[in-house]
């Protein structure tokens, strides 16, 4: 950031290059109609001189004077038009110019390069012979004498003066403000006048802004001639000016026009009034810079030039032109400085294809600062005939620079070859007034795209407790509220907490895979990244970015969010959580809770139903979550799901569990949950989530299953098991167990990967010792209502038994560890003999 330099004073460009308002052209049109009156009245230029005839029928005229003064010396050139109305050919050797002062001081002159091989002029024609010299530094055209002299050898000196130029003072050589020059660069006449000037305050100079009309009134194309041009006040100070970058290597058609535009800065001490255009070339043979034009510049126009909000300006772009304007501007508060995003917008207005300038864009602030817009926004930019394309501009504004009355500059680069480092703006746009927000959650922007409109929310910024940190979500809602399908763009997304960037680490989440919008449809995408689950802060800053080409991005929508992240839905036990994502829509419900108890640690255990909500058959988002206790300790939790379709309101069982110390509290333990996300997209199931999004606090009722005091009713949803018949015939040294059961499925649940056994364990009543038996449910137990099974045991315990009792316990057992469902005692029978 740095004070305005030159973009204030560019202000003027935007009318240079497409011409001024209808206001302004009214305004100019009255102001050169009153002066064009005052110089018919009261301006006499060379024209009015009287010619000097060199033979009966021919003259000599003097056309054109200029003098651009330098450090120790002034440059003349003078032009003498001559016309042959003789009826035989005129030999222009015999004829030359001298150059005096009113005092008599000579001074030598020679004629420039383009001239040199002028010879002969034939009988009935024209042309002009322009000389150069060398004159004093405070030399006025008054008071010299401009002589022209014929070859006579019957005079003494051989000269015979023919006649004489004097110009009175009350003369003006320069052509006036409101009419038009022809000049004759390099044999192609062409047409010069100035069509508008302006000069702008900023800094410590006035920056003033030319536009020089060109008509090209040969026959012959006319290809930029690379002269210089010059502002010269009225002390006699030169300051060069810059062409902007559409106005060097053109060309122009026979009969064609063109604009080319011009900038140069003058200290403030300077008075700008009576101030003239130069025109310089490079002569060859002098090696000096020659005036070859003066034009008196018009008083600038003190015109406002800037357009307001939402107001087109079309800007001339080769053979077309492109319309432009500012549709909209968000300014959101931070700590430290305030980000602004102006909405901008591209139309192509022609049925050919449009290549974008690789335009600058800047704000201006009220109090004197220049902001430049890094950005490369339109680099590469292409716009299909009459496409409409928006762009976001995004700057940072210091906390203590006023956001009052800023204004835009689209500018063109300096062309290369400039020395100077002007930008030229093709526009000044206003932008509308500014309401600074700092918490944007549930507020609704809308996007104007070359489809429609889009209506997008930050709907909620939820922070996730993860195994490497936290996880902050920014859901975000785009609404179609068109008429027709839209296609999304390609959208990165950008974090910053308090003045600290995410970038390596924050992703954006589609919900979607097809970017796709219909009509009276939305979506939600989320960006994500992830911080310490230490670090505190004020606020989030929320940014999605539009990819253009292959690294281009240009903003396409800015949020902000102050204080606390949003309060993750709470949902109370019993009740259900709708996951409403597009697509996707389910329903989860807390079915038990319940921990396992280990030696060194536990595991608590949650079943989730899933109920599949959409009309059509689909693959489940892959949830992730984690355990929360009173006291803020948080465990990630392993999931376990369906990884098939479900049908139309079909329910599945998730099961989600994690290992906790055994002294950590499981009252008012709650499980986060929400959709798994990997690789910017929801996981699909099966896969490894780095991280989820959409998550809602389920409160838990973690209640231990009761015991049966009998082996019925054995529950490990969606599995019931009942244990019947139980016999156990010791021989020898084992004993083999054998008994009867009832096993069904509840079928309105589809499961995953099942991950739970029957534990069998067999308690001997006179030791203690106990022998266990695991049993898959489909694999070792069937479903069945009459089935049959057997496990034998071998230990030296049961050598010499013939009789006693024993306890059969069943167990739920997971993870190696495991719940006791139900006990009964029984008896041994003996075959021992």
């Amino acid at each position: 950031m740095k004070k305005i330099q030159v973009t204030a004073a560019a202000l003027s460009f935007s009318l240079l290059i497409s011409g001024a308002t209808e206001v302004m052209a009214a305004s100019n049109a009255t102001n050169t109609e009153t002066i064009t009156k005052q110089t018919k009245a009261t301006v006499k230029t060379l024209v009015n001189l009287s010619p000097i005839k060199i033979t009966a029928k021919s003259t000599v005229r003097l056309t054109d004077v200029n003098i651009l003064t330098l450090d120790d010396e002034s440059i003349l050139t003078y032009t003498l038009t001559i016309t042959n109305g003789d009826n035989k050919t005129l030999d222009l050797l015999d004829y030359w110019s001298k150059l005096k002062t009113n005092s008599g001081t000579i001074y030598s002159t020679s004629l420039m390069t383009k001239d040199k091989e002028k010879k002969k002029l034939s009988a009935g024609s024209s042309t002009t012979l322009t000389y150069t010299a060398k004159i004093g530094k405070n030399i006025k055209v008054s008071d010299l004498v401009f002589q022209v002299i014929k070859w006579d050898f019957s005079q003494p000196n051989y000269e015979s003066l023919k006649g004489q130029f004097k110009i009175p003072a009350t003369y003006i050589t320069s052509t006036p403000s409101n009419q038009s020059k022809t000049l004759k660069v390099f044999d192609t006449p062409v047409k010069i006048k100035v069509s508008q000037v302006a000069v702008f305050a900023s800094g410590d100079y006035n920056y003033v802004n030319v536009g020089l009309d060109l008509q090209n009134i040969g026959y012959k194309i006319f290809e930029d001639p690379k002269v210089k041009f010059v502002i010269k006040t009225a002390s006699g100070a030169s300051y060069p000016m810059s062409v902007d970058a559409a106005s060097t290597d053109y060309k122009i058609q026979p009969q064609d026009s063109k604009t080319i535009n011009l900038m140069t800065a003058i200290p403030k001490s300077i008075k700008l009034s009576n101030m003239q255009l130069q025109i310089v070339q490079d002569d060859e043979t002098t090696k000096l810079s020659l005036p070859i034009a003066t034009l008196q510049l018009p008083d600038a126009s003190s015109k406002s030039l800037t357009v307001q909000p939402n107001t087109e300006k079309y800007i001339s772009l080769g053979n077309g032109k492109i319309a432009v304007k500012v549709s909209g501007a968000t300014l959101i508060e931070s700590l430290d400085e305030h980000n602004l995003s102006v909405r901008f917008t591209f139309r192509n207005t022609t049925g050919a294809t449009a290549d974008i300038p690789k335009y600058q864009f800047e704000i201006q602030t009220s109090d004197g600062y220049r902001l430049p817009i890094t950005a490369p926004i339109t680099d590469g930019l292409v716009l299909q005939p009459l496409e409409e394309r928006v762009i976001n501009l995004p700057i940072n504004i210091p906390a203590n620079v006023s956001t009052s009355n800023l204004q835009l500059f689209m500018s063109l680069p300096a062309a290369t070859d400039s020395k100077e480092s002007f930008a030229y703006p093709v526009g000044i746009f206003g932008l509308p007034d500014l309401q600074p927000m700092q918490n944007m959650i549930g507020q609704k922007q809308f996007i104007q795209t070359s489809n429609g409109i889009l209506g997008v929310t930050l709907s909620s910024v939820q922070r996730l407790p993860w195994s490497d940190g936290d996880i902050v979500s920014a859901r975000i809602k785009i609404d179609n509220t068109g008429y027709k399908t839209i296609q999304l763009p390609e959208l990165t997304g950008l974090l910053q907490v308090d003045s600290a960037r995410l970038s390596s680490t924050t992703q954006v989440v589609k919900t979607q895979s097809v970017g796709l919008l219909g009509s009276n449809m939305s979506t939600d995408i989320y960006v994500v990244s992830k911080i310490p689950s230490y670090l505190d802060f004020r606020q989030l800053h929320i940014s999605l970015l539009e990819k253009f080409g292959e690294n281009a991005t240009s903003e396409w929508i800015q949020f902000s969010s102050a204080g606390a992240t949003s309060e993750l839905p709470e949902i109370s036990n019993g009740e259900t959580y709708k996951i409403e994502t597009s697509g996707r829509q389910q329903e989860l419900r807390v079915l038990r809770s319940f921990v396992y108890s280990g030696t060194t640690s536990d595991i608590i255990y949650t079943e989730l139903e899933s109920k599949n909500m959409e009309d059509h058959q689909l693959d489940l988002s892959q949830l992730a979550g984690a355990y929360q206790s009173a006291n803020g300790l948080t465990f990630k939790a392993n999931v376990s799901q369906i990884d098939t379709s479900v049908g139309p309101e079909e329910k599945s069982i998730v099961t989600l569990w994690s290992k906790i110390p055994k002294t950590t509290s499981t009252s008012d333990m709650k499980l986060i949950v929400g959709e798994g996300i990997t690789d910017e997209k929801l996981t699909p199931v099966k896969e490894t989530p780095t991280g989820y999004v959409n998550a809602a606090s389920l409160s838990l009722a973690i209640v231990q299953p009761s015991v049966s005091s009998t082996l019925s009713a054995l529950n490990i949803p969606p599995y019931n098991l009942t244990v019947r018949s139980v016999g156990a015939s010791l021989s020898g040294g084992s004993v083999n167990v054998s008994f009867d059961y009832s096993l069904s499925r509840d079928m309105n649940y589809a499961i995953g990967e099942f991950e739970h056994k029957y534990l069998f364990e067999l308690v001997d009543s006179s030791t203690g010792r106990t022998f266990e038996q695991e049993y898959i449910p489909e694999k070792d137990l069937k479903l069945t209502t009459s089935g049959s099974s057997s496990f034998s045991i071998n230990d030296q315990v049961f050598e010499n038994k013939t009789s006693g009792s024993f306890y059969l316990n069943v167990y739920d057992l997971f993870q190696g560890q495991k719940v006791k469902l139900g006990t009964q005692s029984y008896y041994y029978t003996s075959n021992n003999k």
